[in-house]
């Protein structure tokens, strides 16, 4: 086993991104993904690896290794199809089992007189049956990958993916399947009247424009059309599209074209160095841009099982290593403000941690003042901004008097920092899970 080879892989960043192999020539004999390269790149190299799998074959061939990190694991699979699709590296055709690299593909769905557009798999030996060229996407190297990025499309924008056997017998039902009740399809065997149909092919250009890389124009259509049913006092319809903004800033979270990491294989440290100095710019309370950022989170049912969480951002990346959580010693009482005046009393007394430069919270002025307070006690001088869910506005004092700022949320600092409060709800939720699971068994 190539020793170099190995301490390559031991020093991969523990984030999502894409590895490149290429052999002593230079030419890339296989392109993977990975949700953390650094476990994912190192499990090629244990040394009970069988010598004559397929895996063994390849890393006898690796020279070198290359990787390109990637914001988002979602981010990572459209990139993966597209240097696939780029170098159509030997490996990746050796180890698909004899099997065509997979497609997503969008075409018409025509039953007797009815017509509209469907989302649909199909192998790279099919597609000259099908006669497409444009509504073409991948290649992905496995079934898994193409399905997982369907997966989370559906959840944001529904589509159909019936066959057509599948399709006349909900029709003859006059009721949706499944999906259709999930809300994951608009039902069109069912529903075929002209506003569902202007549903389905809305849905579906949302989708192309996804796998394209033109999230940007999904999102900013989706924003226009909320701001249209705000105006128009069409709550609940400007209400549905709030939702779905809010799952499809999830999924692309700073969505970057394949082209992008290509032309800039340092674009996601380029962006952490970009989104610390925004944050200093946006903060007033902010002199220069913070190196270490600290998040927290309380999570508790009406005081029972109450805990906390820190989260950590360094140079503006996640550092998992440095996230801390507390269990609540205040007993029994849903109060929210002196459950943060402990977590912060006792996570500011640990000398043996290196202080923030910036504290966000969860929440809004009375966290904030909470924890101002804090400081004070302490003899602390920290800059201490809150950022509540709701309205995703920043608050912060400066002379005794409270500010609010709205910072547009594709700011790649406005980014991090919800980012940050998101993964600090997300970290003390499982724990609080945690204990109220062994509390009840």
């Amino acid at each position: 086993m190539n020793q170099d080879l190995k301490r390559q892989a031991a020093v991969l960043p523990n984030s999502p991104g894409i590895y490149i192999y290429r052999d002593v020539v230079g030419t890339v004999i296989y392109v993977g993904k990975a949700k953390n390269l650094k476990h994912r790149v190192g499990s090629y190299f244990h040394s009970d690896l069988d010598p004559l799998s397929k895996t063994a074959a390849l890393v006898n061939n690796i020279h070198t290794i290359e990787f390109i990190e990637s914001e988002t694991e979602f981010e990572a699979v459209i990139l993966e199809a597209d240097l696939i699709k780029k170098f159509r590296p030997k490996y990746n055709i050796i180890m698909k089992d004899d099997k065509s690299f997979l497609y997503i593909v969008i075409r018409q769905f025509k039953v007797k007189d009815r017509k509209f557009l469907r989302v649909e798999t199909a192998r790279e030996s099919d597609l000259p049956k099908l006669k497409l060229k444009k509504a073409v996407f991948g290649p992905y190297p496995d079934g898994k990958t193409a399905k997982y990025i369907l997966r989370m499309l559906r959840k944001v924008f529904p589509y159909a993916d019936c066959s057509e056997g599948k399709y006349s017998r909900y029709t003859k039902l006059g009721i949706p399947c499944l999906f259709g009740h999930l809300g994951l399809c608009y039902s069109p065997c069912v529903d075929v009247s002209a506003e569902n149909l202007a549903k389905v092919d809305k849905s579906i250009s949302s989708i192309k424009n996804i796998l394209q890389g033109k999230s940007s124009r999904t999102l900013k259509s989706l924003h226009s059309k909320m701001g249209e049913y705000s105006k128009d006092q069409k709550f609940e319809e400007a209400a549905k599209l709030r939702d779905i903004i809010s799952k499809f800033d999830y999924l692309r979270q700073g969505f970057n074209l394949p082209d992008n990491y290509i032309d800039n294989p340092y674009l996601v440290e380029d962006i952490a160095k970009e989104a610390m100095k925004e944050i200093k710019n946006f903060l007033p309370i902010l002199y220069e841009s913070p190196g270490r950022v600290e998040c927290y989170d309380i999570s508790n049912i009406s005081g029972k099982d109450a805990v906390s969480s820190m989260v950590v951002a360094v140079d503006g990346r996640l550092k998992t290593a440095e996230y801390r959580k507390f269990k609540i010693r205040l007993k029994n009482e849903p109060n929210d403000f002196m459950m943060m005046k402990e977590t912060l009393s006792r996570r500011l007394k640990c000398k043996d941690w290196d202080l923030p430069d910036l504290i966000v919270l969860d929440g809004g002025r009375g966290q904030l003042s909470v924890v101002l307070n804090v400081l004070t006690e302490l003899g602390m001088q920290i800059p201490c901004v809150g950022l509540a869910k709701k309205t995703e506005k920043l608050v912060y004092r400066i002379n005794d008097v409270f500010h609010e700022l709205k910072v547009p949320t594709d700011n790649v600092g406005m980014k991090l920092l919800i980012n940050l409060r998101n993964e600090s709800h997300r970290f003390a939720q499982a724990y609080h899970h945690q204990l109220r699971l062994k509390s009840i068994k």
